[in-house]
């Protein structure tokens, strides 16, 4: 599902206009995305948790030039589903 199709269930399920719907998934999105780039974690009840995972920077092999590398130390964002989301998906 694509933002866009995101958009169209909003939009059939409120009273809102197409670009009214685009506006709110977008600054949903941008509110998530500012929390996670803050390090903070996001909860969204009955849905999921998404939590920042920090690596810490580690060594690595290339293997085909037979060199080691380091790989810095970096941030991503896990998507930890509720246990009603899971529910769903497993009926």
């Amino acid at each position: 599902m694509r933002k866009a199709e995101i958009a169209e269930y909003v939009i059939s399920n409120t009273s809102l206009t197409k670009s009214q719907a685009i506006a709110a998934v977008d600054c949903i999105f941008e509110a998530i995305s500012q929390s996670l780039s803050k390090g903070e974690n996001v909860y969204v009840r009955g849905f999921a948790t998404f939590k920042v995972h920090k690596s810490p920077e580690r060594k690595a092999r290339n293997i085909s030039k037979g060199t080691t590398v380091i790989i810095p130390a970096h941030s991503s964002a896990k998507l930890i589903p509720s246990k009603e989301l899971k529910n769903k998906m497993n009926k």
